[in-house]
């Protein structure tokens, strides 16, 4: 146990140490356009056919050139490209939103003629010229808010070169998005290594997207086919729901899928679903968190967590693009220190548990899947903010999230099925002795034991533990052996050659109690008062019955249910017993009735046994105290045993 719990820590500590090379490796790319200016000879171009765009950019703030423009006697400043517009490289700082143009040029361009460019990301909208040509624009590039229509779609596009030079110049506008800038590298190259670089890029994201979505509906079509299934694992809907939710939000980033399927879907619409799907996802995946089991998560942090959650909700659904736009920064950075702080509490209460190995597997799997919930929510925030230039470890841990929790329920479900096989055999045993002993009491004619064990009883509480068996195993197990207790006392009774103890007539009563409370729940209490010095022997299933006939013909005749309770005072002669209860009650002719051993006596066979057994051994019977409608106290009185 000890060892796995090391070997969790040790994959985690590797998994960490990873993300730090790759994003490293990420935040570090090299730069191959230098002030503006890039020369393809030295390059790596002539081996891939493509090259990323890398580097400094000329930059100019809240003007938009043209390629008449140029050249310019305006000295220029350099922004590294891809990133946000947050400060140049010589440290300048400029405004989130505002306009911009960036301006590069590529020389020695080899002799093919065909060649394409790639953009994959520029906040918000943006327009690309190529040689003095406008080969692009996505939405509408504009100096003020009121005249912006954000576009922020990958575009392809192509043109014929008759000289081994480039000039690309694109105007960019962003009045609605957090920052503005030219986000995700462009791509400059031949036309056929771009299109297999555009369609490994779709084939990564649909594949991941696929896996996410097969999950889901699995779940989804489980949870509505199968009453069994939905009843054991009320975790099922909620991840289906977390599923679905990733599955059409990935959709929505990097290469936007969606919009392939659905060409006129605005940016607008886009970021109002993604962000929305955003929000859903994280209250799908905090309820399945709380529903696997509530010690990770509480019912009431839960609900309030939601809360938080449906405000933003309403703010995407109600206003303006750029005021919901203005609170995104603050719901991501809570969304990471959220998830952060679910899964530094697995892991605390993993090394804390000292039960079996299927709880650490349980612990592991959830922790795995809220570690890349977590890592989602970095990279997104990261992406989202212009500091990396790629969503890959997002896509991923999209996968890892669905896979991970679809293990776990997997898993439960297996180990459901194993207790229930346990229990249905448990069950079956009892079942058998049950069937053996009843057979010796017929053959013995024993009508006394017969008396004992009410059939509806047992029949009641075998349904109150099939029922149990399908929500709580451990309880249900419970219950089995409380019965197989109080059987085998019923059953041994003429095997008691001598006096038992006390305490094993309590603990009969106690198992007793316990089946007879899972089936009523909080309408029976018992309560039993026994000094801890006390220890006397007692003649066997001489107390239980009082307290069976407390609580069948007491309380539980009673609407609100009631108490029963069992004290024990010593006297010098022996031990003073009392049953209490505050049920219905009897009639004063009903207990003359019992008292006179008379079977006729409404309250059935027991009290009858325990007054004739108690007459034949000590000479005299007990002491019934009852009230309609108020209760009933039983009491006798067992002399010290004579050795």
């Amino acid at each position: 146990m000890e060892r796995k719990k090391y070997i969790y820590v040790c994959v985690f500590i590797v998994i960490l140490i990873s993300l730090g090379f790759i994003y490293y490796s990420v935040l570090h790319q090299p730069n191959i356009v230098n002030e503006g200016q890039l020369s393809l000879e030295g390059t790596d171009f002539r081996n891939s056919g493509m090259i990323e765009l890398n580097g400094e950019w000329e930059f100019f703030w809240e003007e938009i050139l043209f390629p008449k423009d140029f050249p310019s006697d305006k000295t220029p400043v350099f922004m590294n490209v891809p990133g946000s517009w947050y400060t140049d490289i010589e440290g300048n700082h400029y405004q989130n939103k505002g306009f911009a143009t960036y301006r590069m040029v590529i020389e020695d361009i080899p002799n093919d003629m065909f060649f394409g460019l790639k953009k994959s990301n520029i906040r918000n909208a943006s327009a690309i010229f190529i040689n003095g040509k406008k080969y692009l624009e996505d939405g509408r590039v504009s100096t003020t808010l009121s005249e912006s229509v954000p576009g922020n779609n990958p575009e392809m596009m192509y043109f014929e070169l008759t000289s081994d030079t480039v000039e690309i110049i694109i105007h960019v506008s962003n009045h609605e998005y957090i920052v503005g800038g030219i986000s995700k590298p462009l791509l400059f190259g031949l036309q056929q290594p771009l299109l297999t670089h555009q369609y490994q890029s779709i084939t990564f994201e649909f594949a991941i997207i696929l896996v996410v979505f097969i999950v889901g509906i699995f779940y989804t079509i489980l949870f509505f086919t199968s009453k069994y299934y939905r009843m054991m694992e009320p975790a099922t809907l909620m991840l289906a729901l977390s599923c679905l939710c990733f599955g059409v939000m990935a959709s929505m980033y990097s290469e936007r899928i969606l919009t392939i399927i659905f060409p006129d879907l605005t940016l607008t619409a886009t970021f109002r679903i993604g962000h929305l799907l955003n929000a859903l996802t994280v209250i799908f995946v905090l309820h399945t968190v709380y529903r696997i089991n509530d010690k990770f998560l509480s019912k009431r942090l839960t609900w309030f967590l939601t809360s938080m959650f449906s405000i933003f909700i309403l703010f995407v659904l109600i206003f303006p693009l750029e005021i919901y736009l203005s609170t995104l920064t603050f719901y991501m950075c809570f969304a990471v220190a959220l998830f952060l702080l679910i899964w530094l509490r697995l892991v605390v209460l993993l090394f804390k548990s000292r039960d079996k190995n299927n709880d650490l597997t349980e612990h592991s799997l959830l922790s795995v899947a809220i570690f890349s919930v977590f890592l989602f929510w970095v990279d997104v925030l990261l992406y989202s903010t212009g500091i990396t230039s790629n969503m890959s470890i997002a896509f991923f841990n999209m996968a890892v999230f669905s896979i991970s929790l679809a293990a776990l329920l997997i898993y439960r479900y297996t180990l459901y099925y194993k207790k229930s096989e346990e229990l249905s055999n448990e069950l079956l045993e009892t079942l058998e002795v049950v069937t053996e002993k009843t057979n010796l009491v017929k053959e013995n004619e024993i009508a006394f034991l017969q008396a004992q064990i009410k059939p509806h009883f047992l029949f009641n509480a075998l349904n109150v533990i099939s029922s149990i068996i399908l929500t709580n195993q451990d309880k249900a197990y419970e219950l089995v052996l409380s019965l197989s207790d109080y059987l085998r006392a019923k059953f041994d009774f003429y095997n008691k050659e001598k006096w038992i103890s006390i305490h094993e007539e309590i603990e009969l009563i106690e198992s007793y109690v316990i089946i007879e409370k899972a089936r009523f729940e909080e309408r029976l209490s018992m309560f039993i008062n026994i000094p801890e010095q006390v220890d006397f022997m007692v003649p066997p299933l001489l107390i239980q019955p009082l307290v069976e006939n407390a609580i069948r013909h007491g309380v539980n005749k009673k609407k609100a249910g009631g108490v029963v309770s069992l004290s024990i005072n010593c006297t010098g002669e022996g031990h003073i017993l009392k049953v209490k209860d505050n049920g219905v009650g009897m009639s004063k002719e009903t207990v003359a009735l019992i008292l006179s051993s008379n079977q006729t006596a409404s309250n059935g066979i027991g009290l009858m046994n325990v007054q004739m057994r108690m007459q034949q051994l000590f000479g005299y019977g007990m002491e019934i105290q009852s009230e309609v409608g108020k209760g009933t106290t039983i009491i006798i009185h067992i002399p010290n045993q004579k050795g």
